[in-house]
């Protein structure tokens, strides 16, 4: 009896300590397309401070947890998060895997903006390329720009130094796409910012200062016409940067800075909340460097902000708003003829814009849609005196339908607004007694508005399960010359289950803006719009288990009434007029191939034949990069070729570059909040030019650290 007391009372008494010290919870993660192990994957118990890193086989273990009921959560860079529930019971040991999938992947299958809806790849009519969040945050560059120009096959953007672009005379970022878009001003590619278009009121361009990686979720490029869903601008293509909204529960930010070459300071901080139904998402931006030439300096502030609410299962409401501060000093080309005009930072500019959008979204089985009302302001200062106000705004109405299987309706209605003012505007005024004197326009800082109202819809059916069928019409109305139609029409063949080719035509156009119509001595207020069709046979092929994805596409353009700017034989001595035609054909391959779960390699190329010589439009482009993770670290290399790059043509003088450049970024991942890293761009000290007589420049090194809290 003795003994049997003495061991209930040692039972009682070390009890407590068995419940400490005798439950496991312990697990594998792994990729959910490949069952890869995912070693360094973060694994946490939430609410408390425990935390593990996976193993070599991506497993992980808590030991001495209490019995009870444990939220999970599993992270690892490239993956979406996810989390469990886990009770765990007294005296056992509680397995839990977790299986993550790639964003990579996640986001490539679901696209946005091919139809308005998220639909899957396959699926979507336009040729459609994808730069997800991980090669967001895996390249060095601060501004979305130059990553799309390596990325996206067929795609360039024009760049005259270090950092910055600058508008007006001697500026950069002008976007092409197949060898369209650079005709005067970029404004034959249309930007948007979450289906938003981007569009300087008076000419008719974006704002490339403007778009900061920091605050994308993704981006989507149509390579070729996008106008039967956007209508004017997206003649070329469409270039739609997709924000970020917070996708973890409570509260989390980051801030991160970067010091390097050229005396340059990069700082961004973001934070968000998720909870409730609420969502709010900050960021603010601040870019400054000396550049790599004298009188090149550029300095950036960026501020944004987005709020949403989701109601219920079907409907959501989301704020955003943002204002761009930024500062561009052109240095000038290296033959200019008067040098002085450059000195001591004098060509400068200064623009201050602010961009606002509210959206509610409804979600159902059969129906899907949005309603949209933004407004954009712009005010722009530079050098030569030009003092500049400018709106754009409007309505984007648009549902989808899914009234029987495989079949989607879609029904839009577009409205916007937009103008402004400038001065000075100066016209000549014939003198019977001398030389024509420059005087105020009628139109100088006076306010001039345009209207474009269109109306779309398209069908688009699935039949036998291997052929989908799409086809569209759009009917655009505009101030000043009436009416054009847009049609589209595409077919996919799913040739297996892992490949399918497609056959589109599609018509885009560009209504003529303010400054071509109203403003300067060459305004002529009677020019049509310009106008292309794109046809294209395309090629997709997953292999592997989806771990390699191949693309190829074969297409030609046919423009015509292109605005230039045409001899008078009298005065002005030049008019803007609808002459110009021209023809394209070209190709594009792109490869994905995510050989292991901590190595990725991605590859494109194109080519682009041009009837006429252009400028930022280059005949062969190729890129090929790598990421790999390592232990803590991650390194990020790429190489870009570039040949048959026209950065002169005028009359019959023809100046061509080529060139290969070198980049590379290596993080070390030090735990699970803080990041420290080292980039490179131009590693192999490169000689070249993309806008003429800007070299640019020679190695270039940043530092910088990421803190995430």
């Amino acid at each position: 009896m003795k003994k049997i007391c003495t061991f209930l009372f040692l039972s009682f008494m070390l009890f407590p300590v068995y419940q400490v010290l005798g439950q496991t919870l312990e697990g594998r993660i792994t990729d959910s397309q490949t069952g890869a192990p995912l070693q360094q994957a973060t694994v946490s118990i939430r609410g408390t401070s425990m935390g593990r890193i996976a193993g070599n086989e991506g497993q992980y273990q808590f030991d001495h947890l209490k019995p009870g009921t444990y939220q999970i959560k599993v992270s690892f860079i490239g993956y979406e998060p996810t989390g469990k529930t886990i009770t765990v019971k007294s005296g056992e040991t509680t397995k839990a895997d977790f299986q993550l999938v790639s964003k990579i992947y996640q986001q490539e299958q679901v696209l946005v903006t091919g139809n308005q809806v998220a639909t899957t790849r396959e699926l979507v009519p336009l040729t459609t390329s994808v730069v997800n969040e991980a090669e967001i945050e895996n390249s060095s560059q601060t501004n979305i720009l130059p990553l799309l120009s390596a990325k996206v096959p067929g795609m360039f953007v024009t760049q005259r130094g270090y950092s910055g672009f600058g508008v007006a005379s001697g500026s950069a970022g002008q976007i092409t796409i197949r060898g369209v878009g650079l005709n005067g001003a970029t404004s034959e590619v249309l930007v948007m910012i979450d289906g938003q278009p981007q569009m300087m009121g008076l000419m008719g361009h974006p704002f490339p200062d403007s778009y900061v990686s920091s605050d994308l979720e993704k981006v989507e490029v149509i390579r070729g016409p996008g106008s039967l869903l956007y209508g004017t601008n997206a003649m070329g293509g469409v270039i739609n940067l997709i924000t970020r909204k917070e996708d973890k529960e409570g509260f989390s930010g980051q801030v991160r800075g970067q010091y390097g070459s050229f005396n340059t300071v990069k700082a961004a901080g973001s934070a968000g909340y998720r909870g409730n139904g609420l969502n709010i998402f900050a960021s603010y931006n601040f870019d400054s460097t000396d550049g790599s030439r004298d009188n090149s300096d550029f300095k950036n502030n960026t501020a944004y902000l987005k709020t949403g609410y989701q109601f219920n299962d079907h409907l959501d409401l989301v704020w955003d708003g943002s204002y761009v501060n930024f500062t561009a000093h052109d240095p000038g080309p290296v033959n200019a003829s008067d040098p002085s005009i450059y000195a001591n930072n004098g060509a400068w500019n200064d623009i201050k814009r602010t961009n606002t959008t509210l959206t509610l979204s409804n979600h159902y089985d059969k129906a899907d849609g949005k309603l949209k009302l933004f407004f954009n302001r712009g005010h722009h200062l530079l050098y030569d005196g030009w003092n500049s106000i400018d709106k754009n705004f409007g309505v984007n109405f648009f549902q989808g339908l899914k009234l029987i299987n495989h079949n989607l309706i879609g029904i839009g209605i577009d409205w916007n607004r937009y103008g402004g003012k400038g001065s000075p505007v100066m016209v000549p005024q014939m003198n019977p007694n001398g030389p024509p004197t420059m005087v105020p326009s009628p139109y100088n800082d006076k306010w001039i508005w345009i209207n474009e109202t269109g109306v779309y819809s398209f069908v688009q059916q699935t039949f036998f399960g291997w052929l989908t069928a799409n086809a569209g019409l759009r009917y655009q109305h505009h101030t000043t010359f009436g009416h054009e139609w847009i049609p589209q029409f595409a077919l996919t063949f799913k040739t297996t289950e892992n490949s399918d080719v497609k056959l589109l035509a599609s018509k885009g156009f560009r209504s003529p803006n303010v400054r071509e119509l109203y403003l300067f001595p060459p305004a002529n207020p009677d020019l049509q719009p310009e106008s292309m069709w794109n046809y294209e046979i395309g090629y997709n092929q997953s292999l592997l288990n989806k771990k390699l994805q191949l693309e190829a596409d074969i297409y030609y353009l046919k423009g015509k009434n292109l605005i230039q700017l045409v001899p008078t034989g009298s005065f002005p001595p030049v008019r803007n007029e609808n002459t110009w035609a021209f023809k394209h054909y070209g190709l594009e391959l792109d490869a994905k191939y995510y050989a292991l779960p901590n190595l990725a390699f991605d590859a494109n190329y194109s080519y682009l034949h041009m009837d006429t010589p252009k400028l930022a439009s280059p005949e062969n482009q190729l890129y090929f990069g790598v990421n790999y993770l390592f232990g803590k670290f991650t390194l990020n290399t790429n190489m870009q070729w570039i040949s048959g790059l026209y950065t002169l043509v005028k009359g019959d003088t023809r100046v061509s570059q080529n060139y290969v450049v070198v980049n590379g970024k290596l993080n070390y991942k030090v735990n699970k909040y803080l990041d420290v890293y080292v980039s490179g761009d131009n590693l192999t000290g490169a000689n070249y030019e993309i806008n003429y007589g800007y070299p640019m420049p020679g190695i270039s090194v940043l530092a910088g650290a990421t803190l995430r809290f």
